[in-house]
């Protein structure tokens, strides 16, 4: 049985007409499910006990399983979710200073092979589909409560999968999904050609997180071999056009690997790159993976780089990790519980 995840709310009521039931059926388990986070049909009660009974045996709600559950001391909660077709994905809850935040993943692995991060280790395996994102979403609700952001930063690239990304959002914020507003949700990526004029015609205002970690285009095509083809000028230059398009400033990511991209002379590097564009750099400490050789630079180095773009004159953060003890890097816990498959790079 198909999903009933992978149809906008909007279609819910013509979708349990064809079931035998009412226009406004459709809206009552709409409310259920985005406001309630209801795991079956038959917390519904105030649909008709014949219209729940049919639902069960020809609709599914979801499709997803809970394969398993981490919690950290400092709060951060991931699942692994097993898919239909026995693929497996994570997704991460984490505590906030305004309501809790939930970072959901756009495909089964990555493509773009980024070569600190766990997640592109083996490979892309598929895109995930507008439903089993939206799934993600509503197994954190369930064991973590209201949410308060949303952010598109988990395994995938988000760019390569925008036909699924994009109205999974407008379920996100449409009022009769969660109802979040644009300025809750931040969607990631490496910007590949085309993605951010697409984002940008799409018309809502949610923030950009641009991928980044490297000033010059060969230290940045060595660390995400997915961008070789692109110039981060180019990519910047098409996040200055997105700001004009929706207002909203953009934040740059940048991991801090020891001894590869956290030199003085690679913060002034990427201050110079930065200097007059709307952005808000967010520096993030390498998040340790056993499989990899890269180190999280000393508390000190961290701050020095921060030091030098802030006496440049940038906007910029350092980012507080969560969720270490509990594999809260992107992939590791599905890395943990599945064999190694092929890999493959693709470049944007």
């Amino acid at each position: 049985m198909d999903s009933l995840l992978e149809l906008h709310p909007h279609d819910w009521p013509q979708r349990f007409v064809a079931l035998g039931g009412k226009p406004f059926h459709g809206r009552i388990a709409a409310r259920w499910v985005f406001r309630r986070a209801a795991r079956s049909w038959q917390e519904m009660t105030d649909l008709p006990e014949a219209l729940r009974e049919r639902l069960e045996q020809e609709q599914a709600l979801g499709a997803a399983t809970l394969e398993e559950l981490s919690r950290a001391e400092d709060g951060a909660v991931k699942v692994l979710l097993g898919l239909h077709d026995g693929a497996t994905v994570e997704a991460v809850g984490m505590p906030g200073t305004q309501g809790r935040t939930i970072c959901l993943s756009t495909q089964v692995g990555c493509p773009v092979k980024c070569q600190f991060c766990a997640s592109g280790l083996d490979g892309l395996q598929r895109n995930l589909t507008r439903g089993e994102i939206l799934e993600q979403a509503l197994w954190l609700r369930r064991e973590q409560g209201e949410i308060g952001r949303v952010v598109i930063m988990g395994m995938g690239e988000a760019g390569h999968n925008l036909d699924e990304v994009l109205p999974a959002l407008d379920v996100l914020m449409d009022e009769e999904g969660m109802g979040l507003s644009a300025r809750r949700i931040t969607l990631s990526t490496v910007g590949p050609k085309g993605a951010l004029e697409r984002i940008a015609a799409w018309g809502r205002s949610v923030s950009l997180a641009l991928s980044v970690h490297a000033a010059q285009d060969e230290l940045r095509h060595e660390l995400v071999p997915g961008v070789r083809k692109r110039r981060l000028e180019d990519t910047l230059d098409e996040a200055d056009r997105l700001f004009a398009a929706n207002g909203r400033e953009y934040t740059v990511e940048y991991v801090l690997l020891e001894g590869v991209n956290d030199q003085p002379q690679q913060a002034e590097a990427l201050a110079r790159r930065l200097r007059g564009r709307r952005c808000h750099v967010n520096l993030i400490p390498f998040n340790p993976v056993s499989e990899l050789n890269f180190r999280r630079p000393a508390l000190g180095v961290q701050e020095e780089f921060r030091k030098r773009l802030r006496e440049a004159g940038l906007s910029v953060t350092l980012r507080r990790s969560l969720g270490r003890e509990t594999d809260a890097a992107c992939g590791q816990l599905r890395r943990r519980s599945m064999p190694s498959s092929g890999s493959s790079v693709t470049e944007v």
